[in-house]
C-alpha cells in the first residue's frame, strides 16, 4: 500500500474521530471493526489515530462544559423546579435503573477515586454514556489531564480490543 494513501487514511482516521464526537451517527465503534478489513496492515494506526480525533472532540466539549457550568446550573434549578411541579409517569423498572445508576456514577465523578473509575467505565464500555460523562465532568470541574489521560486509555483499549477481534477472526477465517 503507498504510503500516501496510509497517510491520507490516518487523516481520515482522525477526522472521523473528531466527527464522530459531534455527530452520533458517525459512531466510533463502527470505525473500530471495520478498521481490520479496510487496513490489514495498519489498522492499528488507524484507530489509535481514530481514538486521537474523538478524544480531542471530546475535550472540545468537555471545555464548553467546564466554561458553562454556572449557566447550565441555573438551568438545572429550574428545569427541576418545573419538573417538580409535573406529574412523573413511570417509565419502567429497568429504564428508570438505569437512570439511578447512571445519575449515581455522574455524582461521583469529582470523587477522587471513584471519578476516574466512572470515566474509565464510560469510554471502555460506553455506560454511562462518554457523552454525558464527559459534559457531567467539565461541569465538576474534574482535572482536564486526567480525564485526558483516562478517557483515551479507555476509548483505545475498547476500540483496540474491538479492532483485534476482527482481525483475528479474519486470521482464523483463512
Amino acid at each position: 500500500m503507498p504510503d500516501w494513501l496510509i497517510a491520507t487514511g490516518l487523516i481520515g482516521a482522525v477526522l472521523f474521530g473528531l466527527l464522530s464526537a459531534f455527530f452520533p451517527p458517525l459512531n466510533a465503534e463502527i470505525y473500530a471493526p471495520a478498521a481490520p478489513v479496510i487496513f490489514p496492515d495498519a489498522w492499528v494506526l488507524h484507530v489509535c489515530a481514530m481514538t486521537a480525533g474523538l478524544v480531542v472532540g471530546k475535550m472540545s466539549h468537555f471545555v464548553i462544559a467546564d466554561k458553562g457550568a454556572e449557566a447550565y446550573s441555573r438551568r438545572r434549578e429550574a428545569k427541576e423546579a418545573r419538573e417538580a411541579a409535573e406529574p412523573r409517569h413511570p417509565s419502567g423498572p429497568i429504564r428508570g435503573r438505569l437512570t439511578r445508576w447512571s445519575k449515581a456514577m455522574i455524582d461521583v465523578l469529582d470523587r477522587p477515586r471513584l471519578g476516574p473509575l466512572v470515566m474509565l467505565g464510560s469510554s471502555a464500555v460506553g455506560f454511562p454514556p462518554l457523552a454525558v460523562v464527559t459534559v457531567a465532568a467539565g461541569i465538576k470541574r474534574v482535572n482536564m489531564v486526567l480525564f485526558f489521560v483516562v478517557t483515551t486509555v479507555g476509548c483505545l483499549g475498547r476500540f483496540i480490543v474491538t479492532a483485534w477481534l476482527v482481525a483475528r477472526g479474519m486470521s482464523l477465517g483463512q
